[in-house]
């Protein structure tokens, strides 16, 4: 891990739970943040992360920053994903009744942009995807 992987982006999250990527590993690719990116980043652990943190214990992250050309190898990812503005994160979820508590919570109680139970159609999601944005007013959008 780098000294810039190990920046401290607010008290329970570091840089490196958002950049590490084994697609990025597998093909040798750069996966860091420019300095708009790292700031989105700290306002999505800000404003939806730490809550979750606070309320639920440990948030683990199965995908953060993407850089557009690990975007671009991510199957089924949107071009202009907010991964790769640094504003959305995957959360691994557990017990389907965690799951649930995560997604209700950020639902009903956090500023967010999107929020996706994935995969969409499931049962039982697999992860959460969830994105704040400061370019403009978040939607609340859910899928």
């Amino acid at each position: 891990m780098t000294q810039t992987e190990r920046t401290q982006l607010t008290p329970h999250f570091k840089l490196y739970e958002f950049t590490r990527s084994g697609v990025a590993a597998d093909h040798d690719l750069p996966n860091c943040p420019n300095a708009a990116q790292t700031a989105a980043l700290e306002a999505l652990c800000q404003n939806v992360l730490e809550p979750l943190r606070h309320r639920f214990g440990p948030i683990v992250i199965s995908s953060g920053f993407r850089s557009p050309a690990v975007n671009r190898l991510i199957p089924g990812a949107a071009p202009a994903s907010q991964h790769t503005k640094g504003e959305a994160a995957d959360i691994v979820v557990g017990t389907p009744e965690r799951a649930m508590a995560l997604y209700r919570f950020i639902r009903d109680r956090l500023d967010f942009d999107q929020l996706i139970w994935e995969p969409i159609d499931a049962p039982v999601p697999r992860w959460i995807h969830v994105s704040y944005t400061r370019r403009r007013k978040n939607r609340h959008s859910v899928l």
